[in-house]
């Protein structure tokens, strides 16, 4: 059954699905999570044909595309006409992409502000009234597709940690609605490691996004994702208080390596990129399971 999966964002500037592809199955990898832009890009010269021969000749599987942004007023009075219509662009790509390619998983990140005063203005119980509203929306209109609901533990985020996110998506209360645990996101809101996902069901678990990241000064706000780093590359996380809080849910399923640092590609090719990812990924996991004697992938 597969196991690791690479994410696009790790090499994301070079804008090459192709050579994500190739060289993500050529590095051990059995998935792939595909973002928009670099499909975008493929698809000015390519079908969404010749992306499911690309995945099918390099015997790699699709998993959850990154990722549909949403916003607090999305399909209410006060939308905004403009990102209504760039939502609606892309979920029409995700139909395609489903009945063509037969992708049918999507990553739904909680919705960002453009800076911690603008959060200010919703209260926790709006919040997630908004965010029910709109996964509720997702799962009846396409129900073929797992919506894969993400919190980003930045301080412009409007659902920062694993707690908020769980009390959605049980409110949701779809089979396929569920979350994605970000190692590094749950880290930034508290900048701890201490993870516990005791309350929320390893089968509502899709998708597993581990990293690392620098450790920077308490006094220095993380603004974005650039600290990000390779599972071995950080000091900020002890991964094995990640993996253990999974074991102890019992969670079974695929773990994907998710990096937005600009610094690799200024030090290491495309391919060296890609193989780094897989390593990393591939050592922490095979230390933790031989340590615990437990594997996170069914045979």
């Amino acid at each position: 059954m597969s196991k690791y999966c690479y994410n696009e964002a790790c090499t994301k500037d070079f804008l090459n699905l192709e050579n994500d592809v190739i060289f993500a199955k050529q590095a051990g990898f059995d998935l792939i999570e595909m973002r928009f832009d670099c499909i975008n890009k493929y698809l000015e010269k390519h079908t969404i044909n010749d992306l499911k021969t690309l995945l099918n000749n390099n015997k790699i599987e699709p998993s959850a595309l990154n990722a549909l942004y949403i916003y607090p007023e999305f399909l209410t009075d006060k939308k905004d006409p403009q990102r209504d219509d760039e939502i609606f662009c892309q979920l029409d790509l995700i139909k395609n992409l489903y009945k063509k390619a037969g992708i049918n998983q999507c990553i739904v990140v909680a919705p960002l502000m453009s800076d911690e005063s603008s959060c200010e203005i919703y209260k926790k119980p709006q919040i997630t009234d908004s965010c029910v509203r709109i996964l509720k929306y997702l799962s009846s209109s396409m129900p073929y597709i797992k919506w894969i609901f993400e919190p980003v533990g930045l301080s412009r985020s409007l659902v920062r940690d694993a707690e908020h996110a769980n009390e959605i998506i049980s409110a949701v209360n779809r089979s396929n609605v569920g979350l994605v645990l970000d190692s590094y996101n749950l880290y930034l809101k508290e900048r701890k490691d201490n993870y516990s996902f005791s309350n929320i069901p390893s089968d509502k678990i899709f998708a597993i996004h581990m990293m690392n990241g620098k450790k920077v000064p308490d006094d220095e706000k993380i603004i974005d994702q650039r600290y990000r780093t390779f599972c071995e590359d950080g000091d900020a996380i002890d991964l094995f208080k990640f993996l253990n809080a999974l074991e102890e849910i019992n969670y079974k399923g695929m773990i994907s390596t998710e990096i937005f640092n600009p610094d690799y590609q200024k030090l290491l090719s495309h391919k060296e990129i890609v193989f780094k990812a897989f390593n990393e990924l591939q050592n922490i996991v095979s230390k933790f399971e031989k340590y615990m004697h437990y594997s996170f992938f069914n045979n």
